[in-house]
């Protein structure tokens, strides 16, 4: 083959270089698997042994394991990132299974045709396996786009090999392989509409690890709720229908005196503990968050400031009856809780913040373990719902 021809240099250059940047991605911390990386390099390596010919028997059979090792990495990619049980013995139990076949067909009936032949079919099947269990996971452009150019190249490699073994005259000697047509098809098609899949899962990898950043960036990591700047996003990126609702601000009462009394482990017990409660009285009907500190918010689209009083109110019951005795704690504690309204008109979620943050301070002030909804909101006191203390009287 002439060396000389710069097209047998392009493969093996193109995947080590995308192998690197999935390596110093995974060395960042950025991927959070090596999968992606060890494939592609197990192909640019694959591109050298089957071109730059050592000896055509052994390259032959080594070329054939690496591709099938790239495959494997490829589909172990494909379903790390989508988080898909990887069936590990199964893909391996094909795997060993794939290297008796080219064993016998490399060493015994010495065949290049049926070699390449079934290294296409068995790179093609043990990707388009990976393919089949991912294809319903997908569901950003860029994953699609990832699943898309994965089912192509699988599509190169069952055409190519069907191509070239039914339809031509191909040499069946290994020394031919170097100088063949069919070497010539596989740089062409690498080159081209294959060289997508690389670039895709690499944009795949980083969109995933850009977003857990992002999430990681917005979430609170005592409670799992947003924090205070992932609250803010997630309600600046809702359009203007759902803008309109109701917030719940609620604070744990004499909080202060939770962690001198009892030390600041437990106080993040006692956080955490609100935390659950809030989700799981709020649950799908909106968004929640751990604001700071004790504090804790809840926006309820499209809710009105009497439903929202009553999810507090019961918000508000649920945390007062939680028993602490797990901790070796008989004590139970209150949460006191301020409800506004957030209108179609209000340009900042301060506006609305600050309206329950009044109601809030009301609750405080009125002895705490109550719900309050801001006098903007209502007309008439009866709308001020009020807890109880222990032998304290309920008030309308």
């Amino acid at each position: 083959m002439e060396t000389s021809n710069l097209i047998v240099y392009v493969p093996p250059v193109l995947f080590s270089l995308v192998a690197g940047c999935f390596f110093l991605l995974g060395r960042l911390g950025l991927s959070n698997t090596w999968y992606w990386g060890a494939g592609f390099a197990q192909t640019a390596l694959g591109f050298v042994i089957s071109t730059f010919s050592v000896q055509p028997t052994f390259d032959a059979f080594a070329s054939g394991l690496i591709f099938m090792g790239a495959s494997y990495c490829y589909g172990s990619g494909l379903l790390s990132h989508f988080r898909v049980p990887m069936q590990t013995t199964q893909r391996l139990t094909f795997v060993v299974l794939y290297t008796l076949v080219l064993t016998y067909l490399v060493f015994v009936e010495k065949s290049l045709i049926f070699q390449l032949f079934l290294t296409d079919m068995a790179f093609a099947f043990l990707l388009g396996w990976a393919i089949l269990r991912v294809r319903r996971q997908a569901s950003s452009g860029i994953d699609k786009a990832l699943v898309v150019t994965s089912c192509i190249v699988v599509l190169d490699s069952v055409s190519r090999a069907t191509y070239f073994t039914f339809f031509t005259g191909s040499s069946n000697d290994f020394a031919d392989f170097a100088d063949s047509a069919y070497n010539l098809a596989v740089h062409l098609t690498t080159i081209t509409v294959c060289m997508f899949f690389p670039f895709s899962a690499l944009a795949a990898v980083g969109h995933t690890a850009l977003e857990r950043y992002r999430r990681a960036a917005e979430t609170d990591e005592l409670t799992g709720l947003l924090n205070r700047r992932g609250f803010r996003y997630a309600i600046e990126r809702g359009d203007n229908a759902t803008r309109h609702g109701s917030l719940i601000i609620c604070d744990i009462d004499h909080f202060k005196g939770i962690n001198d009394g009892y030390g600041h482990g437990f106080g993040d017990e006692v956080i955490r503990g609100l935390g659950e409660d809030l989700l799981q009285v709020i649950g799908p009907h909106g968004c929640t968050a751990r604001y700071g500190g004790e504090e804790f918010v809840a926006f309820l689209p499209g809710v009105d400031v009497i439903t929202a009083r009553d999810l507090a109110q019961s918000l508000r019951g649920a945390f007062a009856e939680r028993a602490w005795v797990a901790f070796d704690v008989s004590e139970q504690f209150t949460v006191s809780c301020g409800v506004a309204s957030l209108r179609a008109e209000d340009t900042r979620l301060e506006a609305a913040v600050e309206r329950a943050d009044r109601a809030l301070y009301a609750a405080k002030a009125a002895g705490r373990n109550r719900v309050f909804v801001d006098t903007a909101d209502v007309q008439t006191p009866l709308y001020l719902a009020t807890g109880h203390s222990a032998g304290e009287r309920l008030e309308a």
